[in-house]
């Protein structure tokens, strides 16, 4: 479902769809380019046929996590990639995630918790927006996925 990439025009080309940037940092700076993202070992971007995850490297063990789905993939196919997601983190050595989520993207938050992210109750600027942090430990995310 999910392979990991380096296909940086493919990688450029789902974050910047008009339908994902908005919510992928500043989009008032206009396009990103992730290509030396996409280069660098230590991030890893997971592809599938709707978009995907940044996992990007934060410390041993720790990584944040970046979500990226067209419309046509929201939804089942982005729960499903999710779960993939997290086996694949898990797989390759990484025990902890985090993220950060706009306080009006409450789609984005649930999407978040129902993968067993919790909010940290912390605030981080970034790009002079305030944004809330999730985290979780994989182990947990596993076993509430199966319930």
């Amino acid at each position: 479902m999910l392979e990991r990439s380096f296909d940086a025009a493919r990688i450029n080309g789902v974050v910047n769809h008009p339908d994902v940037r908005p919510f992928v940092g500043a989009p008032e700076l206009g396009d990103l380019d992730l290509s030396a993202v996409a280069a660098a070992p230590e991030h890893w971007f997971l592809m599938g046929d709707h978009g995907g995850f940044l996992l990007s490297w934060s410390g041993p063990g720790l990584r944040e996590v970046h979500t990226f789905v067209l419309p046509e993939g929201r939804g089942r196919w982005a729960n499903d990639a999710r779960a993939a997601m997290l086996e694949y983190a898990a797989a390759n050595g990484t025990r902890r995630l985090w993220t950060k989520i706009h306080p009006d993207h409450r789609h984005v938050a649930r999407f978040a918790r129902q993968g067993g992210m919790q909010s940290t109750d912390e605030m981080i600027e970034t790009f002079g927006t305030l944004y809330r942090v999730y985290t979780m430990e994989l182990g947990e995310c596993q076993s509430q996925q199966q319930q």
